[in-house]
Formats: structure tokens, sequence, C-alpha cells
């Protein structure tokens, strides 16, 4: 990210005395820091805070001290981290500095427990998706009506314009698909424009030739709440009302559950 330089006075006067209050109730030894009978001070010395940030004693000294200078998401990362700020502590240093919204860098971390024990007690299809379109994990009833989730690494987007037996179970495919990439550009567009989403939907671009007037599309559409008709030949179509739910402490992953409109299933 680049650097930007701290917003006003006021604002930075706020962000100088929350930052020396975390540094001040940090514990040395839950950082595995030192104790000695000489230290003084309360919490973490600056220049410890300094190292844990990856930066010079003096650059976080005039930092510390609101004084007018750049600063990058980068920077204020690696201070959250080296403090162990919480997610609402992350959310507030990020904001009295007056850059974007904290954005947890978890992408990769293990799913909690209790969510994927959650998914796998629903009787209806459920998965979990990161804003990369990867499908973290998915409960039986959702592999039985999306069997494609077995393939090694499955991602949604690459399902959904890439997978042939998908592109079959579809009512209206292309205005579904069409709606879905929609969706998946504001996520590039709204969560950190991720290089990794991006090559994925230039090679749909590239692989799908409407896809090219899709992306300059005046429309903005959000993942959320959708209807959806699936075929099987088990039950034939269809209708599902798709909930997607947010998980507070993982902003980055979201549950989708297919809820059956049972009055609307066609044999």
């Amino acid at each position: 990210m680049s650097a930007e330089r701290l917003a006003r006075p006021e604002a930075r006067t706020e962000l100088s005395e929350f930052v020396r209050y975390c540094r001040e109730h940090a514990s040395p030894q839950e950082l595995g820091l030192a104790v000695g009978s000489r230290r003084r001070t309360k919490g973490l010395r600056r220049e410890e805070v300094a190292t844990l940030a990856g930066v010079g004693l003096t650059w976080y000294t005039w930092f510390e001290q609101g004084r007018d200078i750049q600063v990058s998401d980068d920077f204020l990362n690696r201070l959250g981290r080296g403090l162990r700020l919480d997610r609402a502590e992350q959310e507030h240093l990020h904001a009295l500095a007056g850059r974007a919204p904290y954005r947890a860098e978890t992408q990769d971390a293990a799913l909690p427990a209790g969510l994927l024990a959650m998914i796998n007690a629903l009787p209806d299809p459920a998965y979990i998706l990161n804003k990369r379109w990867d499908v973290l994990a998915f409960n039986q009833a959702a592999l039985k009506l999306l069997p494609m989730f077995a393939e090694r690494d499955p991602n949604l987007l690459r399902i959904v314009f890439f997978s042939d037996s998908y592109r079959k179970s579809v009512r209206e495919w292309e205005t579904a698909a069409r709606i879905i990439f929609l969706k998946a550009r504001h996520d590039y567009l709204t969560a950190g424009a991720d290089p990794i989403l991006r090559r994925l939907l230039d090679e749909i671009v590239g692989r799908f030739p409407p896809a090219q007037a899709w992306w300059t599309d005046p429309e903005v559409v959000r993942i959320g709440n959708s209807r959806k008709e699936l075929y099987s030949q088990e039950k034939g179509w269809q209708t599902f009302q798709l909930s997607v739910l947010a998980y507070e402490e993982r902003p980055e992953i979201r549950v989708v559950v297919y809820g059956q409109e049972r009055s609307h299933q066609q044999q």
C-alpha cells in the first residue's frame, strides 16, 4: 500500500494517545521479552515496539508523538501485530490514522472449528468462501448438489465459468454467470484489489468474450442473498434461496446456505 500523511492535527493527537496507551498496556512477557528488575517503563519500551514493527526508533518516536509523517497500511498492520491488538483495536488504529478500513490478513488462516461444526450440522447445502471465491469448506449436502467441490482446491468462479457440468445444471447460465462475475468484480474493487482474484477475472474475460463488457458494466452487485435454480438427475429442477452470512471475527469469509423452496421443486 502507498504511504500517506497522517490526518488533521487533532486526529494525530488521538492517534498518539491511543498508540501510547496500547504500548503501555502490552505485556513484555507475552511477547517473549526479558523482564528484569531495571525495567521502569510501563508495558513496552519505544525501541521494542519499533523493532516489532520493523522501523527505526527515531521514526517510531515521531509517529507516536503525532508528527506529520507518512504512514502505510503495511506499517499499521505490523504495528498491530507487534502490539497484539485485537480486531477492534486494529480497526480503531487504522481509522485514527485516516487509512482504509483494517482487513484481517487471514486469507490462509485455519477456519474456526465452531464454524465448521455448524455447516456440517446443517441439513441444507452450505459452504464457506473467501473473497477470492475459493471454497474453503463444505458439507455433504453441498457436495451432493455440487460434486465439483470434490476437485482439488475448488474455486467457485472457476466452477461457474469452466465446468461444463455446472453450466448444464444452472437455469439461464449466462444470466447467473454475469451476476456472479459482477459480485466478484465488486469484491476485487472493494477488498484490496487482490492480485490473485484479478488474474482469475482476467482469465475469465480472456476465455469468455461476453465478460469483457461485464467488466465495465455500470451495474453494481455485491455478494448477498439471491435465488438460484439447479438441476439434478435425482430431483430435477430445484429452486434455492441462497443466504450469505458474515462471520464477525473473519470478515474475509462468508457462509453460503442453500435453503430449498420446496413449493418450486419440479420432478
